[in-house]
């Protein structure tokens, strides 16, 4: 038990207990093996606008990568990827609306005839209470559902781990596997890119990510198993009913 001369005043915890909780800044994160950042949280090194000029509507700010919310290009990455694993942080704000392009070709496309995008979105807004069961934060949108709907309340931030292998995407929001979908079960998803860019969605809304970095696509070992298995199918049975209406 320490003496009360050990003891450090009330007045002096407080300040630093709301520096702890509401700083911006991302903690300092060590990149796993095999595994590459793709954001230096300085500048816009790796990236570039389509469009129009990046700077229009993209920025750095306290270390993080921020859409603004002003009109203007999506996000491509430099380089083109194949199979991989790609982590990341993200952070909307109320009722917010973004995504991740994943393999799609230089203009961006993500629906038939290109990538995929995978949703990014405050699924527990009011505007959203219709929404189909594709457009759901995690989901490969419009063509392999969230199983589950984990997203934080908007304003906290979000892991999201997209693992890509041929037409096997494996999608973990915020610890919880919430897509494990093959073109067995969704044959859309043989007919779209298996290599490309990557893309980060300007849905003319606020978002902010942090801690991007991709790496080698990890071992399959849940698609095949019953506990995943079951679940994504009968997904894919709402989904086919619900993909033109609302949501059951």
């Amino acid at each position: 038990m320490s003496s009360g001369t050990d003891r450090v005043p009330t007045c002096k915890l407080i300040p630093i207990l709301f520096v702890a909780a509401f700083t911006s800044v991302s903690p300092s994160l060590a990149l796993e093996p095999g595994f590459t950042s793709l954001f230096n949280g300085r500048d816009l090194a790796g990236w570039e606008g389509v469009t129009s000029d990046a700077a229009q509507s993209w920025r750095v700010e306290d270390g993080l990568l921020v859409c603004t919310g002003a009109k203007g290009t999506w996000l491509r990455s430099r380089q083109q990827y194949g199979d991989f694993n790609l982590r990341f942080d993200y952070r909307l704000k109320p009722g917010g609306n973004s995504g991740i392009y994943v393999r799609v070709p230089a203009d961006g496309a993500h629906r038939e005839g290109g990538g995929v995008e995978v949703q990014l979105l405050d699924d527990a807004a009011e505007r959203y209470k219709d929404i189909k069961p594709g457009q759901y934060s995690g989901s490969v949108y419009l063509v392999a559902p969230a199983t589950q709907h984990v997203s934080r309340p908007a304003g906290e931030w979000n892991t999201m781990e997209i693992n890509c292998q041929g037409t096997h995407y494996r999608i973990i929001h915020n610890g919880v596997v919430i897509v494990d979908a093959g073109a067995r079960d969704f044959p859309e998803l043989a007919e779209r890119f298996q290599h490309g860019y990557l893309g980060l969605q300007n849905h003319s809304e606020e978002v902010w990510f942090r801690n991007l970095r991709i790496g080698p696509p990890q071992p399959e070992t849940s698609l095949e198993s019953a506990h995943c298995r079951s679940p994504q199918r009968h997904h894919r049975r709402l989904f086919r009913r619900c993909r033109y209406g609302h949501r059951e």
